[in-house]
């Protein structure tokens, strides 16, 4: 839970939005992270739900042919004034 005002941020795997079932539902692609990757489209939507604004995505590199690691922000509004 994050006060108003507060930071989001966590380096994770992100899913092209073109990842295959074939690589979704290989086990060895489970265990590293893969194939249970959101696409950045996903996350923003995640994130938007969980009432945080301002997501930013930096891709940092590839992580396999289909996904690649990225660090993601987002900020929880400060609450309206009363």
């Amino acid at each position: 839970m994050l006060k108003p005002g507060g930071r989001f941020a966590v380096s994770d795997v992100i899913a092209d939005p073109d990842m295959d079932e074939q690589t979704k539902a290989d086990m060895r692609a489970w265990t590293g992270c893969i194939a249970g990757a959101l696409t950045e489209q996903e996350f923003r939507e995640a994130l938007t739900a969980a009432g945080l604004q301002e997501a930013e995505f930096r891709q940092t590199h590839r992580v396999h042919e289909h996904a690649g690691a990225a660090i993601i922000r987002a900020r929880k509004p400060f609450a309206p004034a009363e």
